[in-house]
């Protein structure tokens, strides 16, 4: 069975993808907040799902009131 294999990014892909630059985009990953992989000595690669998991709502509470929802 054939394995999934999820898009790779370089930093420059991910800092354009999130709208931040490349220097962001390395403080992420030395700090722990973005996992990253390294190919060789220089290569480094970011899973495109992980970085989709940076990714939070702002406000939600503020969306559901606005749209309907309850008023929890």
């Amino acid at each position: 069975m054939p394995t999934k294999i999820t898009p790779e990014l370089t930093i420059a892909q991910a800092a354009e993808i999130t709208g931040t630059s490349a220097p962001t985009i390395r403080r992420w990953i030395s700090n722990g907040e973005l996992r990253a992989y390294r190919y060789g000595k220089r290569v480094i690669r970011i899973a495109y799902d992980d970085l989709m998991k940076l990714r939070r709502e702002v406000n939600p509470t503020t969306f559901t009131k606005q749209n309907g929802g309850d008023s929890a």
